[in-house]
Formats: structure tokens, C-alpha cells, sequence
């Protein structure tokens, strides 16, 4: 039978979870207990209740540091994501994606389009969708990525970052396109792609399509040879129509009118 215990066995017990490192049992131990008292739970049960308690506690702790580590710059979700405003991209090919088989796979995925349609969003949500399912991910821009490889280039640590984010599942390059990409950030770029290829998942955002591609970097050959390591094994999808930051803007002239008269 469970009962209250005296402050002495109290103030031991909270010493050896906190030796044992059980912190998530002793946070919730008055809660714990009260339950206890309440439901009188067998010994197998009530230590099953504790256990279950301080995993649930650590994978909380877990996910909220992979999700600061990912360093997204925005909460999105599937959600919140509206499909009826975005109609060029399937909903269930989404959901598909969702279920993170592409990143068992080490396959990658390609969000191509106009600026606003989504890409962003869909990456971070796909992203949160990983964090969530205990994967490492990193999400960066093109140009924080180009940026911070001439600054690794600059003091020699590029060789340790490149390795750092390649220790990801998921690495998402946002933006691409927007930057044209000198000999040295293209040949830097071309390494970290090659060395992903079939080792860890890339989800890239672009606003060009591929056929441009040969005017973002400094070679065409350097442009065809990313192209073909992110290109083998990928999903693309390419997002169309208005852009999401402006679509409360979007008044058709007919009822423009209307209201003007």
C-alpha cells in the first residue's frame, strides 16, 4: 500500500534521483505521489508510472534540444500550412513526405518556386516534423551558408564546420538562388553536396529553376555537377502562384469596385 513518507526518507529519496540523474521523477514527484495515493497502483505498476514518467520527461528535454539546434527562424507547421490558398502542391504528397520515409531513404527533397509560395514554410514544417521524430536537423540560408564558409576559410576551421553539419540527418538550404555564388563559395558548395550524397537528406529551396542554375554558380560544369548529386535520388516539387504575403491583398476589381462605389 502506498503511503506518505517522512520528510527525512522525503529529503533522501530527492538525494538519490538526483544522484541516479532521474531529474524528471523528482520534478514530479509531490504529482507522482498524490497519484499514488489516489488510484493505490501495484508496486509493478507504480514503478512502470515512474519509468514512463522520466521517459516522457527526456525525450521532451530532447526534442526541445534538437529543435534550438536546428535553428529554424520561425514556428511552421503542416497545420498551419493552407492548401486551399496553395493549390499547385498535393496535399497528400506532403503528408507522404511527413512520414520522413525520404530521410531513412538518405534521399533528398527540392521545393522550387516564386518567392512566397511556401517553400520556406513546407521546409521548416517537414523540419519540425523531424525534430519531432527524434532526427537532427539544420536549417540555413544560402547566404549565412556562404557567409560563415569564408569565415571558416578565413581562420582554417572550414574542414570542422563542413564535418559538423554533415553530423546532421537533415540539412535544409533555404533560399538558393538569391545569391550568385563566387568560384570559391561554388566549389565549397559542390563539396558539401558531393559529401552528403547518400548520407544525409537535403532540402533545398529555390526560386530558379534548374535550367538557371548555371547562372548561380561560377561554372556551369560546377552547377550540372551539384545538380546530379542532389538530383539522384530527390523529390522535386515546384510550388506555383501568388505569393502567401500578399494574399489578403489580392481583391478581385470586381468587388474593388464595389466597395469604391
Amino acid at each position: 500500500m502506498i503511503r506518505n513518507i517522512s520528510i527525512a526518507d522525503r529529503e533522501t529519496l530527492e538525494q538519490n534521483l538526483k544522484r541516479l540523474k532521474l531529474r524528471h521523477i523528482r520534478d514530479k514527484l509531490d504529482e507522482i505521489n498524490e497519484l499514488a495515493l489516489q488510484e493505490e497502483p501495484s508496486y509493478l505498476d507504480f514503478l512502470a508510472h515512474l519509468a514512463q514518467e522520466e521517459v516522457d520527461g527526456r525525450e521532451a528535454t530532447s526534442r526541445q534540444r534538437r529543435l534550438k539546434a536546428a535553428r529554424f527562424p520561425a514556428c511552421r507547421t503542416l497545420d498551419s500550412f493552407d492548401f486551399t490558398f496553395q493549390t499547385s502542391v498535393s496535399q497528400q504528397t506532403i503528408r507522404d513526405l511527413a512520414t520522413l520515409e525520404f530521410i531513412k531513404a538518405r534521399e533528398n527533397l527540392i521545393l522550387l518556386g516564386p518567392p512566397g509560395v511556401g517553400k520556406s514554410h513546407l521546409a521548416i514544417a517537414l523540419g519540425t516534423e523531424a525534430v519531432n521524430a527524434g532526427y537532427s536537423t539544420l536549417f540555413i540560408t544560402m547566404d549565412d551558408l556562404a557567409n560563415r564558409m569564408y569565415a571558416c576559410l578565413a581562420d582554417g576551421s572550414l574542414p570542422r564546420y563542413v564535418r559538423s553539419l554533415l553530423r546532421n540527418d537533415l540539412l535544409i538550404l533555404d533560399e538558393v538562388g538569391y545569391l550568385t555564388l563566387g568560384k570559391t563559395a561554388s566549389d565549397h558548395l559542390f563539396q558539401l553536396v558531393s559529401k552528403a550524397y547518400e548520407g544525409v537528406s537535403l532540402v533545398v529551396t529555390s526560386n530558379l529553376d534548374f535550367s538557371e542554375w548555371g547562372t548561380l554558380f561560377a561554372s556551369p560544369s560546377t552547377a550540372a555537377a551539384v545538380l546530379d548529386r542532389l538530383l539522384h535520388h530527390a523529390h522535386v516539387i515546384t510550388l506555383r502562384g501568388d505569393s502567401y504575403r500578399v494574399r489578403n491583398r489580392l481583391v478581385p476589381p470586381v468587388l474593388t469596385r464595389a466597395k469604391e462605389g
